[in-house]
């Protein structure tokens, strides 16, 4: 479990006031909220690359701070950003992996395996030896995903990682989370409303602070998402007037059979 502990930050004003939030291990968490309120502040905190002015933060059992060794936070927690092409480094899939994994001085008789294993987790290793440029937005954003897997990390947090993608990328990432979360805590930035459905719990920053629903809750009080002045994505609008409360049939399948039904 990720904890923080009355976290604060702040540039020339506060962004994060006070927050308190545990983020579950084997869960998909979305952090969402209105631009500029601080999530990509909130996922540099937590994975390390800034640190709140006052306040803890830990890595399960790893306490999170100026002090503590980049090389555990990076094997701890991984990123996957925005522009997957900018995460690209070299002309061959294998050597991009290959230089994280170098990066961090992990042993030159497990890189090959470690490379194969994380690719084959993303549905990738028959690109193996593809140039990475010449590959769709999906492709190369599962690339990038599988440079983060090849460390073994704890949690990944993707910061707004399908915001650059056409429909068929982001699918392509979506049906990557189910997986992923077996082995791992995913942190999911968004400013897509509709990819909501694709959470087990969702964090809303409002007025510099934090507030944390199951989707659950918000399917069955979807006015939740209105009271902090957010959007309520078209799918939740259907699936409240068809009085659809169950998230396993929150699906395009299941409101379609629904609508027949009526």
């Amino acid at each position: 479990m990720i904890k923080l502990e009355n976290v604060t930050f702040k540039y020339d004003k506060v962004v994060l006031d006070n927050i308190n939030l545990d983020i579950d291990k084997f869960k998909v968490t979305f952090i969402i909220g209105a631009n500029g309120s601080g999530k990509s502040t909130l996922a540099n905190v937590i994975s390390g690359l800034l640190f709140p002015n006052s306040g803890k933060i830990y890595l399960d059992d790893i306490e999170l701070n100026k002090k503590t060794n980049n090389k555990i936070i990076r094997k701890k927690i991984g990123m996957v950003f925005q522009n997957p092409s900018n995460q690209i480094l070299f002309s061959k899939v294998y050597d991009d992996i290959k230089f994280t994994l170098e990066n961090m001085k992990i042993s030159k008789d497990e890189i090959p395996n470690k490379i194969k294993s994380s690719l084959e987790k993303v549905s990738m290793l028959e690109y193996i030896n593809a140039n990475p440029y010449q590959l769709s937005g999906g492709q190369k954003q599962r690339v990038a995903i599988a440079s983060q897997l090849s460390l073994n990390p704890d949690y990944l947090i993707f910061d707004e990682a399908t915001s650059m993608l056409d429909i068929n990328g982001k699918r392509e990432i979506y049906n990557l989370l189910e997986n992923l979360k077996k082995d791992m805590g995913i942190i999911f930035i968004s400013n897509d409303m509709s990819e909501l459905i694709y959470a087990d719990n969702i964090v809303i920053i409002d007025n510099n602070k934090v507030y944390k629903y199951t989707l659950s809750e918000i399917i069955k009080e979807y006015n939740i998402l209105n009271k902090h002045n957010l959007e309520i994505p078209f799918i939740l609008k259907v699936a409240n007037l068809l009085k659809i409360k169950d998230v396993s049939k929150l699906n395009e399948n299941s409101i379609l059979e629904r609508i027949d039904e009526k």
